[in-house]
Formats: C-alpha cells, sequence, structure tokens
C-alpha cells in the first residue's frame, strides 16, 4: 500500500493547476424574458457574453474542437437562460433520433450543461438536450459518484436546424435550483458531444483524466449575485383508477382500483435543503424488472425503479458505491442504502407504502439525507416504520467524513439498526482512499459469536493510461441489514486489479483496455472459499465499436449443497474451472447497434456454454427497438439443463410530449411471461397522464396457467406556490 501511495503521490498534480482554474464567463442580465424558441435572435443575445475556446478529450486531446461552438448566458428575476450556436461544416451529418427524455444520449448529437449552484467544486445539476430537443436532466453527488437522473424538474428548451449545424435555447427557471446565500459566483462547464466524428469537446476540464460530470474542472460563471433561488411549495396529487383480473385455478377475481393520493408535496426549508412528504404513494406507471434466471446460490440485485425513492438518492450512498475499479459497480457485494427493502418483499410483490418523508440538501456545512417511510400490513406480515439518516461533511478540497443510521421498526417488537461512519479522501487529483465501519443491531439481541460489524476499505489510483484498484471487504457472519443489500455473511473479500489503457498510432484504434483483477474470499477464518482470476483485453475502434477477449480462472467451494435447475443439486465441494467469452459491441450511432457475446468453460463438474445477444434498432427519431436474449446449455455430472431469458422493448414516440414503452419479457426457468405497455402524455414538464396494461402469466397448479392483468389510467397535476 505504501508503494502505491508513492507511485500516486510522484506522478500527481494539484487540482488548483488545471485550466478549470482559469476559465470565467460572465452571465448577462436582463430585466424582460427571451422568448424560448430555439432561434436565439433576441437582441439580449448579442450583448452577452460568447464563449467558443471549446478543447477535445477525445479523439485529440488537447486540440481545439474540430467545429466552432458558441455559448451565451442571460439571467433575469425568475430564470437563467443558454444559448448554444453548434456550427457544422456537414449539417446533414448530424444525428439525432432519441425523443424519451432521460435516456442518455449514446447515439446523438448534443450539448451538456455543468451548473455548481452552491460553488462546492462537488454537486452539480446537470442539463443537456440534442438537435430534437429532447431533454435530460440529473443531479451530481460527490463529483459524480452517484448520478441520479431520475430527478426531474421543470425546464424548458427549443432547438433548430440551420444550414450552418443546430442552436438550442434553454430556460432553466430559479425555482428548479438551489443555491447558497450571498453566492456571486456559480460553477460552470458546458460539453458538445458530435456523435459520427465521436468526438467530445469541453470548455474546462479537457484533461482524460476527468469525465465531465468531475464538479471540480468546471470554471467559474459571474453575474448572478442577488439571483435567489429555490423552489418555495410545490403540492403533486394524483388519481388513479382502472381494473385488476387475478385468474387462478381457472377462476377468475376482477377488482375495480381507485386511489387518490399526495405524489409528492414539496418545499424549501432553506435554499439549500428540501423536505418533502407523500401520503397513499402509488407506483403504477413503474416499469417491471427485467426476467433473469440465476445460476448462483446468491440473491440478484434488482436496480431500483420508483421515483420517489430514485430522486436525491445520491445523498443516500454510505460506504461508496463503486463508481471507478475494475468491477466498477457491476457486482453488488454490499450496498448499505438499499431502498428496494422498503415497499417490496423478497418476491418482489408490491407492499403498500402509506407515506413518507424525506429531507435532503445542505445545511449548517453538512449535507443531509432524512427518509422516514411507513408500510402497511401485508398478509401476516405487519407494516414496518424505516428511518434512514445520512450526514456527510466536506473536508480538504474534495473530500468528506460522514455517518449513517438506519432503523425498521415493525408495529410488533421486531426492528433491525444499523450504525455506521465512512471517509471518503480524494488526495491529489487521481487518488481515492475511502473505508467504512458499520455494526448492526437486530431483536432479539446479540447473537452467539456478536460479530455483526461490517467494513470495507479501498484505494484506487488512476489516470488516463493506468489504474489500480485495491478492495478488502469483511461481512460478520451475524451481521443484518434490513435496509440494504448483503450478498453473503461471514467474509473477507480482498480485490486487486490493474488496468492499461494505452492509446497506441493505429489508424483506425483508439485504445486498447487491458485489464488484470485477483479476487480472493475467505470465510472470517482465512480459510479460502471463493477465488477469480480475470484477465480481460477490449479493444475501442475510432469507429466506437468494441471487442473485448475476457478469461477467468475461478475455485469455488459449495459449503451447501443447492438446486441451479429444476431437479439438479449441485453438490457440496471443492469445484475449479475455467471461463472464456468474446464480445462485440456496435456503436450506439449506428441505426441497427447493439452487443453479441459467445462464451464457454468448467462449470461446477461440467460444461457450460453460453449466447448473449442484444440488438437496438434505431431507424428514426419515432422508433426504436431493444432486446436482450441469453442462452445457457449446461451440462452436469447431476444432468443437462438448457435456459432462455428474453427481454424486449419498443418505443413509439410521437413527440417528445407523447411516448410509449412496451416490454416483453420470457424466462425458461419460472415460464414467466410478462407484457407491460405504458402511455406517458407530459402534458407540462413535470406533469403526466399515464396509461398502463401490466399483465404476467405464469403455470400454476394442475398444469392451469395463473394471470394477473392490470389496466390503469393515472393522472398527476402541480400547483406550484
Amino acid at each position: 500500500m505504501l508503494v502505491l501511495a508513492a507511485v500516486a503521490i510522484a506522478g500527481a498534480r494539484p487540482a488548483a493547476q488545471t485550466p478549470a482554474a482559469t476559465k470565467t464567463l460572465r452571465a448577462h442580465r436582463i430585466t424582460t424574458p427571451v422568448r424560448v424558441d430555439g432561434v436565439l435572435d433576441d437582441p439580449a443575445w448579442q450583448q452577452a457574453e460568447a464563449i467558443s475556446d471549446f478543447v477535445q478529450q477525445d479523439p485529440h486531446v488537447n486540440e481545439p474542437a474540430s467545429e466552432r461552438t458558441e455559448v451565451r448566458v442571460l439571467v433575469d428575476h425568475e430564470a437563467m437562460y443558454f444559448g448554444f450556436v453548434c456550427h457544422d461544416s456537414d449539417p446533414r451529418g448530424v444525428i439525432a433520433r432519441e425523443l424519451r427524455r432521460d435516456n442518455p444520449f449514446d447515439g446523438d448529437d448534443h450539448v451538456e450543461i455543468l451548473l455548481d449552484t452552491f460553488h462546492d467544486h462537488r454537486n452539480a445539476f446537470h442539463f443537456a438536450v440534442n438537435p430534437l430537443g429532447t431533454q435530460y436532466d440529473a443531479l451530481i453527488t460527490d463529483e459524480g459518484h452517484d448520478i441520479n437522473a431520475e430527478w426531474n424538474e421543470r425546464w424548458w428548451s427549443q432547438t433548430r436546424m440551420t444550414a450552418d449545424g443546430w442552436t438550442a435555447e434553454i430556460k432553466i427557471p430559479l425555482t428548479t435550483l438551489r443555491s447558497g446565500r450571498d453566492l456571486d459566483t456559480f460553477g460552470v462547464n458546458f460539453k458538445r458531444y458530435m456523435r459520427r466524428k465521436n468526438e467530445s469537446a469541453h470548455w474546462t476540464g479537457w484533461s482524460r483524466d476527468y469525465p465531465f460530470l468531475q464538479v471540480s474542472q468546471a470554471g467559474h460563471l459571474t453575474g448572478v449575485e442577488q439571483v435567489e433561488t429555490g423552489l418555495t411549495l410545490r403540492v403533486k396529487p394524483y388519481m388513479l383508477g382502472g381494473v385488476r383480473d387475478l385468474v387462478a385455478n381457472g377462476a377468475s377475481d376482477v377488482k375495480p382500483l381507485r386511489d387518490v393520493g399526495l405524489e409528492t408535496v414539496r418545499f424549501s426549508v432553506t435554499p439549500g435543503l428540501t423536505a418533502e412528504l407523500t401520503a397513499n404513494t402509488d407506483f403504477a406507471q413503474t416499469e417491471v424488472d427485467d426476467a433473469v434466471v440465476n445460476l448462483t446460490r446468491f440473491p440478484i440485485f434488482f436496480p431500483e425503479k420508483r421515483e420517489f425513492f430514485l430522486e436525491r438518492a445520491g445523498i443516500f450512498e454510505f460506504g461508496f458505491s463503486g463508481r471507478r475499479g475494475a468491477r466498477g459497480a457491476q457486482e453488488r457485494n454490499l450496498q448499505m442504502f438499499f431502498s428496494r427493502r422498503i415497499g417490496l418483499t423478497e418476491d418482489r410483490v408490491p407492499v403498500p407504502v402509506r407515506g413518507g418523508a424525506k429531507l435532503v440538501g445542505h445545511a449548517a456545512g453538512l449535507d443531509i439525507g432524512l427518509l422516514d417511510v411507513q408500510t402497511g400490513r401485508f398478509g401476516a406480515t405487519p407494516g414496518s416504520n424505516y428511518l434512514v439518516f445520512r450526514g456527510k461533511r466536506n473536508v480538504l478540497a474534495r473530500s468528506n467524513i460522514g455517518v449513517f443510521v438506519s432503523n425498521r421498526q415493525a408495529t410488533s417488537a421486531d426492528y433491525n439498526r444499523v450504525v455506521g461512519g465512512d471517509a471518503n479522501l480524494t488526495l491529489f487529483k487521481n487518488t481515492d482512499i475511502q473505508a467504512f465501519l458499520a455494526k448492526s443491531m437486530s431483536s432479539p439481541g446479540p447473537g452467539v459469536t456478536g460479530n455483526d460489524y461490517a467494513g470495507r476499505a479501498k484505494y484506487n489510483w488512476f489516470t488516463d493510461l493506468h489504474e489500480i484498484f485495491v478492495e478488502h471487504l469483511y461481512v460478520g457472519p451475524e451481521f443484518k441489514h434490513d435496509v440494504g443489500f448483503v450478498r453473503r455473511t461471514g467474509v473477507q473479500r480482498s480485490d486487486a486489479a490493474y488496468i492499461w489503457q494505452p492509446r497506441p498510432t493505429l489508424a483506425h484504434v483508439r485504445n486498447f483496455v487491458i485489464r488484470n483483477e485477483l479476487v480472493y474470499v475467505t470465510d472470517i477464518h482465512r480459510t479460502l472459499i471463493n477465488r477469480e482470476q480475470i484477465s480481460q483485453w477490449t479493444t475501442r475502434f475510432q469507429s466506437d465499436d468494441a471487442t473485448r477477449v475476457n478469461t477467468t480462472h475461478t475455485f469455488d467451494r459449495v459449503e451447501r449443497a443447492f438446486e441451479i435447475a429444476k431437479g439438479i443439486v449441485v453438490p457440496a465441494g471443492d469445484y475449479g474451472f475455467r471461463d472464456t467469452w468474446a464480445e462485440y459491441e456496435g456503436s450506439a450511432k449506428r441505426t441497427l447497434a447493439g452487443r453479441i457475446r459467445y462464451g464457454a468453460g468448467d462449470f461446477y463438474g461440467g460444461h457450460r456454454q453460453y449466447v448473449q445477444l442484444a440488438p437496438a434498432f434505431r431507424p428514426m427519431p419515432l422508433v426504436s427497438v431493444e432486446a436482450s436474449y441469453e442462452y445457457n446449455d449446461v451440462t452436469l455430472p447431476q444432468g443437462a439443463f438448457t435456459t432462455h431469458v428474453v427481454n424486449g422493448r419498443m418505443n413509439f414516440n410521437v413527440s417528445n410530449k407523447w411516448l410509449t414503452t412496451t416490454l416483453a419479457q420470457y424466462d425458461s426457468a419460472s415460464e414467466r411471461r410478462t407484457l407491460f405497455f405504458r402511455l406517458n402524455y407530459i402534458f407540462r414538464p413535470g406533469d403526466n397522464v399515464f396509461f398502463v396494461f401490466n399483465q404476467t402469466t405464469q403455470p400454476g397448479a394442475a398444469g392451469r396457467d395463473e394471470r394477473d392483468r392490470a389496466v390503469m389510467l393515472k393522472w398527476t397535476y402541480s400547483f406550484d406556490f
């Protein structure tokens, strides 16, 4: 560890020496609002200071952008306005297909705004538009360690295609933003992405060591003194009506669905602190989870999709989220706050949410998150109250320390509590050191050993060329967390990786990514129970296509036999196997893109081969079709089986206000078939009419199918005060 730290210190430069420290743009103050039509012909735009000194991050770092981009900023008593003029020597080459709000613009040209209204160099608002005027917004926490794209607020954008490229005009109401008192400067950065060239150009912070969302690399926006931000009060009720038809044993049970409630009541406690209330909360419009087949003996992590829990979720992150590192966030071994434990059973069946409250933001030098939710009785399970508190204080230039408390208290005497503390240190420009320690307390009391602790320490040094990642995780055998995700207890897990990302002088190759990683898992007495040695080679082409080859050598000790498929049991014992796969990934800029993978290798004393297909077809902005198919062919000494998993999605969008989503799913293990359809009419920003059809069919008793079908109409409307 000392050697790694020395390497990091020797190669580091203070963040203050980056180009961001010298760039400033002044917002031009106006007294009359401009018309947002994408034309930028109001005289105020010509009076405003313009910036155009964009620099490439890719493909040719430190070189001027290949096409000129001009940005201007206006401000009045109610809004901030951003004007973009995106010149293009080949206007017909501009790519724009996405009409769905908050969908990543992976395949489109677009412009982005990063706005640090607290000027704390850590957190920011993120806005983006493509040439169709489609919007994307997100909250950025801890310099991109958490990206909350589920945050949705009201703002307006219009775009125009021109003979010289395209233009964008954006209006962001001050009620959408939050800011500290008496600030006269915001942090700001701008980005333009040209898809056909795979070119990313930034106003500041273009070093490849920094992603665009690294807030500390933003420039300065002046002229914002006496700007009052923050929503005073928003009340957003909902009404829902529909019908549900349950079919079991050949009998149908039809029930009407009628409900009213408060989607949210949101108000500003201070300019930096926002409170949110909800009552009789409904999640009818939430998409269903993807179909999966589990070939392990451990639980599968499903991401949160419910809006109330997703908004401002980043502030509750504790114990670091694993954004960086060889494994990234692909494998969840321990997540200290997992909101799907609230309002859902382990089988993902909804539990009534009677009400909740959330307090998030900045106060007294702290980042604060407080969540309190009450669930109702579900069958024989009594209702529970869930309380989560997260507090962080910024230290040094880009670091923080914090505490975490969670409590699940049933209406009976049953409870589970977890307390912990963490430190997240970013030293120099490219070294992260993070650690946390937590303890659980549960009824009826301490276990046999009293070993109910969990902790993790991580070191990460990264540049554009190299990355070193070392982590150690400890989870005691009696650690219990009813508001978290715990993959397994009674383990120690060490993970170390080195990643090399050279950029060769080859005409068609952008870079290679060569990763070598060792994962070593023991029980708490340091007896080996799992080991993985991973080698992976990725080639990223200038076209943005990529190929990957991966080989994994695995040792796995199965301590208790488990059923891997119906009637097929893997016995306890030690297993060693090797698995190799190859993958091709097509660039998202293509009309037909996607990914294909083939793999084969040893598997628990037998053999496994598998195919994964994930095509994406986007012929026009109105239509996109995406699918994923996974096939497994497994032969074991105990028997052979195959699995099939299909997830299909079709989006048909009349405009960026009329959006439809259709999902079709099937997995052969459960033989469950799901069909989900949602029409979303955004009649004004933040307010919707949803029509939802949701049907699940699976085998029941006596060979008869069981079916759960619901048809619902939901309406929301906001009142701002």
